[in-house]
């Protein structure tokens, strides 16, 4: 039987990002839900960083003596890791290294199942890497909506999701399928390299090739554009220095080579509406190759719904509206802002607490 009074934690560990969501819970009821994001590159950080930053987000969860942790994780992409199954079992060890006094810990596979860390660590690694997104999609078709797409754009990349009766309807479990498949598309709101976007921009009445540096992110796009504060611009910039418009403006100058005194402010605004135009694109390719495969299986859309969610929303509605979909929810709408900010630990939480529930 479950123990009476209790706590789970449901741990998103990405590459970028650590997200918690951390339930209370006494008899079946949730009491208290607390929730952590936390900015951690662990490209730049160091693999072996992780259990201690990890002991410190622990430490100021100030979980209950008894308490239960779930993980899922897309840190194993890192280039600090040589193969992704290093990357798993190193994210795994490492939270069984941290929460080794937590009652169990369940890892998430890509078939949804929640399986005992003792168990996932004699199965095949590649079972549970980049799991998060089926957290995500089975919490939208048991409590949001039962027929609808879901897509997530975070700092990083895009997940798509398509749902029907309630059950994921994928075709990609790992994310190389799920590239192939319009799935996943490797395309953020801040992080994502400008070059990747676009491989040409408005230039003084012309078009120029951009550069193929690193001389800006997405980040600064949006930024210039209004559609974040610089507090919202949570990850690190391409030159290292700040988030303020002139700097901005500063590294978007560069993509074609220029700068600030070659382009002005209101030049390089018109830049980046166009940038943006083509991020949108590249999601809105994605929905249509997902949509027409619906379709071709005789899945009505007509009363389909779009759940969107993460940093990036407003790219998410704006390629929605453009493939087709007119009933379209933000998360943040429907379970507010700070559990849509990290949905795929809370999703976890819940089904975490579902399963302790059945012991």
């Amino acid at each position: 039987m479950p123990l009476k009074n209790f706590t789970i934690l449901g741990l998103d560990i990405g590459g970028a990002n650590i997200k918690i969501a951390k339930l209370e819970v006494m008899g079946k009821r949730i009491i208290r839900t607390q929730t952590t994001r936390r900015y951690f590159p662990i490209w730049i950080k160091g693999k072996e960083a992780l259990p201690k930053i990890l002991g410190f987000l622990k430490r100021t969860s100030s979980v209950s003596k008894k308490y239960y942790v779930s993980l899922t994780m897309t840190a194993e992409l890192s280039d600090v890791y040589r193969v992704k199954r290093e990357g798993v079992k190193h994210v795994m060890e490492s939270v069984a290294e941290v929460f080794n006094d937590s009652e169990e810990i369940f890892v998430l596979n890509v078939k949804g199942e929640l399986i005992k860390f003792s168990e996932a660590l004699s199965r095949d690694p590649m079972e549970f890497a980049a799991s998060n997104w089926v957290a995500s999609g089975l919490y939208i078709g048991s409590n949001v909506c039962k027929n609808c797409i879901f897509v997530d754009i975070g700092s990083t990349s895009t997940t798509i999701v398509p749902i029907v009766e309630g059950k994921l309807y994928v075709r990609g479990l790992r994310d190389p399928e799920k590239l192939v498949y319009g799935e996943l598309v490797y395309l953020g709101f801040l992080r994502t390299n400008v070059s990747a976007v676009v491989n040409v921009v408005p230039y003084k009445g012309y078009f120029a090739k951009v550069s193929s540096e690193k001389f800006a992110l997405m980040g600064d796009v949006v930024r210039i554009l209004g559609y974040i504060t610089e507090q919202q611009y949570s990850t690190e910039t391409a030159d290292g220095r700040g988030k303020s418009i002139r700097e901005c403006w500063e590294r978007l100058s560069r993509i074609v080579c220029a700068d600030a005194e070659i382009l002005s402010l209101n030049e390089v605004v018109e830049i980046a509406k166009y940038i943006y135009e083509k991020a949108i694109e590249h999601v809105f390719d994605a929905l249509m190759q997902v949509r027409t495969r619906l379709l071709s299986e005789n899945i009505d859309l007509k009363k389909f719904e779009a759940i969107v969610a993460g940093v990036g929303e407003k790219l998410a509605i704006e390629a929605l509206k453009r493939a087709g979909f007119k009933n379209i929810r933000k998360l943040s709408d429907v379970l507010g802002k700070r559990i849509s900010n990290v949905f795929p630990a809370y999703a976890l939480a819940i089904l975490t607490l579902d399963r302790v529930l059945s012991l």
